[in-house]
């Protein structure tokens, strides 16, 4: 009796070592599995986060460029103002001095002032143009086919990083049709719809004009005052201002006249007069020019009469702006990546103990290797590009994104379901498994 039950522990001892030879490999794999997909998913983070960071400084070095047309814009518009000012100034130096002919004791000095005036007039009107036109022609040319260049290049430089980011992190990490079908999908929204190319003669550039307008300094916007005189009836008006006219102008008029105020009218006497202007071509409008041409109407009128306008201006930069720069919202910009680990660099027990699976006791043959969606570890990775201004502003005011501030950031951000549902297609699933994840 004993000897026939010898050898049944034998048996148990088996099936209990294959027992836990399974549960080692099981484990063993979903420690490998966890593991690499961990791997994986920090892989995509880097590219996404990569790619979005260097969206953002593209968005930033355009902010920079915008910055510098505008100082320059500026810079051209102080010019002008400098030179109908000095025109200004001659004129009334020389009307003082024809009246000063007839007053021996102020002759001779007015006379000398008008003079030496006249010689630094004709010297400024003669060098400044050149160097308008030098800051014009480094808006257009230079400055904002650089915005252009940087612009063009941000989408396909931060597609070239998403593959070699994920390859310095996890080496056998491989682009896929998934990460192809996203890179086309995040190059769409960066070309189409972000960010916009404001062209000349469509209207676009209403806004960069505004803006110009209100980046003037005082001495450009408005050179105004109102001169005592100890005479009854009389006022002094000094009137001048510098204007952006249309796309392709800036003008200047700088006025002084005396104002007789009779019982029922007012009789003006032009007394100083200049203007200057650097154009790209011809215009029709007329500016404010700090009231001049509504106080000052007969001065004004000698002014533009004898203004002989500068051809070297290239016209206001085709700048790129937020497209519709009047929503008040705080946009964003998505970068997503999606990245694949094949089965078969990922090193579970069934490849390196039991490749052929395990034999039944029926004689049937089961694999341990794990049920992978096409044969291989997946991830996704999504970042966005986002504006927010380092400290709140002095007046209170919410500032919204725009591409005159270079304020642009970049965060790590949760996947959306339309890009899990996109990358599952690519996969060849019909259905994204995670669809019902929060």
């Amino acid at each position: 009796m004993r000897r026939s039950h010898s050898g049944q522990a034998s048996i148990l001892l088996i099936a209990l070592v294959g027992s836990m030879v399974a549960c080692f490999a099981v484990a063993y794999s979903a420690g490998q599995l966890v593991n690499d997909k961990m791997r994986l998913v920090n892989a995509a983070d880097a590219a996404a986060y990569s790619a979005a960071t260097w969206e953002a400084r593209s968005l930033n070095l355009q902010s920079y460029m915008n910055r510098a047309i505008v100082a320059n814009e500026v810079a051209l518009a102080q010019l002008v103002s400098l030179r109908s000012w000095s025109r200004y100034v001659a004129t009334a130096t020389g009307n003082a001095a024809r009246v000063a002919q007839f007053i021996p004791p102020l002759s001779g000095p007015i006379r000398t002032l008008a003079q030496g005036w006249r010689s630094i007039d004709t010297t400024l009107q003669t060098t400044l143009p050149m160097v308008e036109a030098s800051l014009s022609s480094w808006n257009v040319a230079v400055l904002a086919n650089a915005e252009s260049v940087a612009h063009q290049q941000a989408a396909i430089v931060a597609a070239d990083l998403v593959g070699e980011v994920a390859r310095r992190n996890e080496p056998r990490a491989q682009v896929t049709h998934a990460t192809r079908l996203l890179e086309a999908r995040n190059a769409a929204q960066w070309q189409n719809r972000f960010t916009d190319k404001y062209r000349r003669g469509s209207g676009d550039l209403g806004r960069f004009s505004s803006l110009l307008m209100d980046s003037r300094d005082g001495f450009t916007r408005s050179r105004r005052a109102d001169l005592p005189v100890p005479v009854p009836l009389v006022d002094m008006a000094r009137r001048g201002g510098t204007d952006l006219i249309g796309e392709n102008t800036w003008r200047g008029v700088d006025t002084l006249s005396a104002h007789l105020n009779l019982l029922l009218t007012s009789v003006e006497v032009p007394i100083g007069w200049g203007a200057a202007e650097q154009q790209r071509v011809p215009v029709t409008q007329r500016g404010d020019h700090g009231g001049s041409l509504s106080r000052n109407p007969a001065a004004s009128r000698l002014a533009l009469r004898a203004l002989r306008p500068a051809r070297g201006y290239s016209g206001l930069p085709e700048i790129r702006d937020i497209i519709t720069p009047s929503r008040r919202d705080n946009r964003t910009l998505r970068y997503s990546v999606a990245l694949s680990l094949p089965a078969s660099s990922v090193a579970t027990a069934d490849r390196l103990l039991m490749p052929a699976g395990l034999w039944a006791p029926d004689g049937s043959q089961h694999s341990l290797a794990p049920d992978m969606s096409a044969d291989a570890l997946h991830a996704l990775g999504t970042a966005e590009v986002y504006f927010n201004r380092p400290q709140p502003r002095t007046d209170g005011r919410q500032e919204y994104p725009s591409l005159f501030n270079p304020y642009w950031h970049a965060r790590l951000v949760d996947v959306s379901s339309e890009e899990r549902a996109l990358s599952a297609a690519a996969r060849g699933l019909a259905v994204d498994p995670f669809s019902g994840a929060p």
